[in-house]
């Protein structure tokens, strides 16, 4: 029968494209999110921050609580490796371990409050002068301008955040506290336009980590010293640091000589120049992930840490107070064991041993910083690329090994091969959705050949679609044709060649939204 015919005359087509939509529908579900959000610590450590340090480990995990796994095998504090020895262990851990990370450049360093133990640049990395975007290690940065403010008076912790940052509609129950220790409620994945909507949200009073957190920070930075974000933290804080290679400003970053960031695709590690959005509805800004430092200005900033806010010389970036309060002034964390403090994570190794760091992951860099105050030592780690799909983790995998190697301890080799399989498997998930999705773009063109040639296969029939009959090609050429209306229309000169003209499907759309009821060819409407 005809529609037997059509049926058969059109299957081909359809198994083609069901074929296409399972595909994308078994990629789609299977290519889960794979962003990961890399856990944060803090660190600081001066003459009586070190003792209290001490004390506060009598606070760590309870015997049936599991905290992160202690340094394999580390040195009794103050008997940690130095000089030579710990160059050799640490130049023979990067050498067989980082080509297995994967990434194309990094910059580790090492320090002690009196200087820097061990710098090393690898792969493409510029040198030890070049920035990187150092993600979430930029919150602290914020945090020290912060406690700056509240000792000065010009900011108070548990004032309403909408004081200083006016222009936000923030309710008052968002204190400048409740900011810094991710307490106030914004959604994880807002920006700060979509956060700052007037209402509390559901984590309201309780650790929920959003970049909208420290991007409002910023603003009340701005509005309680009158300045720039950018301009505040090069004068206050990287300034009297030293850190020369260092900024908040996107541009001046570009100018300083940027290690180059790059992106994965299949697997590839491409510079491919991507630059993050600026503004309110970016996710993430200057304060919250995005300052530019090198490894020799990192280097410096963790030394302030560990002098308790003392920079190099007579100057003083914070007094030993606000550092302390920026460690130990925090919540605990409801999904885990860790708490965070002001721009910091803490956490505690398994003997008790206090830990203090924070990861930072954008889109085409990734780092990682940690302090051991009771050790008087601080590490931190770049790399210029950013691989959600496993790389990552080996680069996390590397930074433990160094804190491990720094400590004395015996640093566990990085394990490629379970993160090259998860490769194979995102890649060829990424393969088939892309293909997928170009799939029905490949066959567009046969389609209007395919459904045209469908009636002339079986016999005609009254009842056979009336789509159909409009797809029909006339066979004249500058003739009278009846149109879908019923009425008469002529075809344009190339209507041989090209079909219906557009007025032919103007007539019967127009006659459709007048209310006519859109008949066969040759009826009355």
């Amino acid at each position: 029968m005809a529609r037997d015919d059509d049926r058969r005359a059109c299957a081909p087509c359809a198994g083609r494209v069901a074929r296409a939509f399972a595909a994308a529908a078994l990629a789609l579900a299977c290519a889960l999110p794979l962003a990961s959000c890399g856990a944060e610590a803090d660190t600081a450590d001066d003459e009586g921050f070190a003792a209290e340090t001490a004390a506060t480990a009598d606070e760590g995990p309870a015997d049936d609580e599991e905290g992160p796994e202690d340094a394999d095998g580390a040195a009794p504090a103050g008997l940690e490796p130095t000089g030579e020895d710990l160059a050799a262990r640490l130049d023979a851990y990067l050498s067989a371990n980082f080509p297995q990370v994967g990434m194309p450049g990094a910059a580790v360093a090492v320090v002690d409050a009196d200087g820097v133990r061990y710098l090393a640049t690898l792969g493409d990395c510029p040198g030890a002068d070049a920035p990187f975007v150092v993600g979430s290690l930029s919150k602290s940065f914020a945090a020290v301008a912060v406690m700056q403010l509240v000792e000065q008076g010009a900011v108070d912790l548990d004032a309403p955040a909408a004081r200083y940052a006016q222009g936000y509609d923030v309710p008052d129950e968002v204190t400048v506290r409740s900011l810094l220790n991710q307490t106030s409620g914004f959604g994880s994945h807002d920006s700060l336009s979509e956060a700052a909507d007037g209402q509390l949200g559901d984590t309201f009073g309780s650790f929920s980590y959003a970049n909208a957190n420290y991007d409002l920070l910023g603003r009340v930075v701005e509005g309680a010293s009158g300045e720039p974000y950018a301009r505040y933290l090069d004068e206050h804080v990287l300034g009297p640091l030293g850190m020369t290679a260092s900024t908040a400003d996107p541009v001046r970053a570009e100018a300083l000589g940027m290690a180059p960031g790059h992106r994965d695709w299949f697997g590839l590690h491409l510079a491919d120049g991507f630059r993050h959005a600026q503004g309110d509805d970016a996710w993430g800004g200057p304060a919250s992930g995005y300052v530019a430092s090198s490894v020799r200005d990192m280097a410096g900033y963790l030394r302030m840490y560990l002098n308790g806010g003392a920079a190099d010389g007579d100057g003083r970036v914070l007094s030993p107070d606000s550092v302390r309060r920026m460690f130990l002034d925090r919540v605990p964390d409801p999904e885990g064991d860790t708490y965070y403090g002001m721009g910091w994570t803490s956490f505690y190794w398994d003997d008790g041993e206090l830990v203090l760091s924070h990861d930072g992951q954008v889109e085409n860099y990734v780092a990682s910083m940690c302090l051991l105050p009771e050790r008087g030592i601080g590490v931190v780690v770049l790399a210029d690329a950013n691989d959600n799909a496993g790389g990552n983790s080996r680069f996390f995998d590397l930074v433990s090994g160094v804190v491990t190697a720094a400590v004395g301890g015996v640093p566990a080799p990085v394990d490629a091969q379970w993160t090259a399989l998860w490769r194979q498997r995102t890649d060829v998930l990424y393969a088939c959705a892309a293909l997928a999705c170009a799939a029905p773009l490949l066959l567009v063109r046969r389609w209007p050949r395919r459904l045209a040639s469908a009636p002339r296969r079986g016999r005609r029939s009254s009842h056979a679609p009336r789509w159909r009959e409009t797809l029909r090609r006339p066979r004249t050429c500058g003739k009278i044709a009846p149109s879908p209306m019923g009425s008469q229309r002529r075809l344009s000169p190339c209507a041989r060649r090209e079909g219906m003209s557009w007025r032919y499907w103007s007539s019967w759309l127009q006659g459709c939204s007048w209310g006519r009821r859109c008949s066969p060819r040759g009826s009355k409407g």
